[in-house]
């Protein structure tokens, strides 16, 4: 048995015990074993299925329950082709630019009303970038959790996760988040071509310059979302490719 495998298992049955008691130092260390899986090239399946479990029961305490995936994801879609709808409704009424001195619906506020559209279409149709990137990677889903930022997304099945092999990890947390650039992308196309809306846009700019950032910037910061996780598994894939040409010489 591994020293790595030992300590796991100490720490599920801490976990366990206490799951909103658990010190920050034993999250931290936890964290710091689930990285070294990631970087080997042949992870232990014992390591994998009990760092996912202690993962599940962590991600209970702090995200709270996961719900059926089938019956949300249907409800997102159905909101999401709402708000398109709205939206194109709205796009029947031409935008007046010079009115914009007013704050009422025939100014700012009609202009809002586009934007916060546009911002609902996005929302609600995020976690499909999830499901497709997922589908690729073959990584799994669990159902539906609620993100850092409060929003629903798809729990990953950690197992399917730790045991894809790192480039596919780092792409899959990159579509993840370039979805919502995707998004914005063809809602933007859609106002300028059906009503000459330029509204699209402005959503579509602030998602390409935070997403930009958070890839510029290389932090694994959980406030970067999905880049942040995309920055964590590019790390780690260097290090992975590291061990992977050590571990081939030695072969040779």
């Amino acid at each position: 048995m591994s020293e790595r495998l030992i300590e796991l298992q100490q720490i599920r049955d801490e976990v366990a015990a206490d799951p909103k008691g658990v010190p920050p130092e034993t999250r931290k260390h936890f964290w710091k074993l689930v990285r070294q899986i990631k970087r080997e090239t042949s992870p232990s399946d014992d390591e994998i299925v009990l760092a996912a479990e202690i993962r599940n029961l962590l991600y209970k305490v702090i995200r709270g329950p996961t719900y059926p995936m089938a019956p949300i994801l249907f409800a997102e879609f159905v909101g999401g082709i709402i708000m398109v709808w709205f939206y194109m409704t709205l796009l029947q009424t031409p935008l007046n630019w010079m009115a914009l001195s007013d704050w009422g619906l025939g100014g700012w506020g009609f202009l809002a009303l586009r934007f916060l559209a546009i911002m609902a279409v996005i929302f609600f149709f995020y976690p499909f970038g999830r499901l497709i990137a997922g589908r690729w990677a073959g990584i799994r889903f669990e159902g539906v959790g609620r993100s850092q930022a409060y929003e629903p997304t798809l729990k990953i099945d950690y197992v399917s996760l730790l045991k894809a092999r790192p480039p596919k990890r780092k792409w899959f947390f990159f579509f993840a988040g370039f979805w919502t650039i995707i998004t914005s992308i063809w809602l933007s196309v859609l106002g300028l071509y059906l009503g000459g809306d330029l509204t699209g846009f402005i959503p579509f700019i602030l998602l390409l310059l935070f997403e930009g950032n958070a890839v510029y910037n290389g932090a694994p910061k959980h406030s970067f979302g999905e880049m942040g996780n995309y920055n964590r598994e590019k790390r780690i894939e260097k290090a992975w490719k590291k061990r992977l040409v050590r571990e081939q010489g030695m072969t040779d």
